[in-house]
């Protein structure tokens, strides 16, 4: 269930007020937690899933410093991108105008879908609406 509350929000040109759905903040999942919930549903020790997905961690950050993008099948794909200040000669620019290195996440195909609005499997939730939940909004 995604849980939401309406927002105002006031157009900077016209200065209309219009009301918006803005995400509640999410309770994260740690890694004992997913790892519970993998070894629950699997034959592997919960030990087992903690060790592998603290080596994914640390193969994905490896592989983006090295400048390679990671897919994970289904779930989507990592990839490093740069920002910089710009010059007006390329031959002008240096790496000291690198201000930072990000990593973007894009989703999947089957991700996409998983989080369309669309999708029957998505639950919103107004919050203060606790008894009120629906599928499209």
């Amino acid at each position: 269930m995604l849980k939401y509350r309406t927002v105002p929000r006031k157009n900077p040109q016209t200065k209309e007020v219009k009301f918006y759905a803005q995400l509640e903040h999410v309770t994260p999942m740690t890694l004992d937690a997913l790892a519970k919930d993998i070894s629950d549903s699997c034959t592997l020790t919960l030990h087992d899933v903690k060790a592998v997905i603290s080596a994914l961690e640390e193969h994905i950050s490896k592989a983006l410093r090295y400048g390679k993008s990671v897919r994970l099948r289904d779930l989507g794909s990592f990839y490093p991108t740069l920002s910089s200040d710009g010059v007006e000669n390329e031959k002008d620019f240096k790496s000291t105008l690198i201000k930072s290195v990000n990593v973007v996440f894009r989703k999947s195909a089957k991700m996409m879908y998983g989080f369309n609005v669309e999708n029957p499997e998505i639950k919103f939730m107004r919050v203060g609406d606790e008894d009120e939940s629906t599928t499209n909004g």
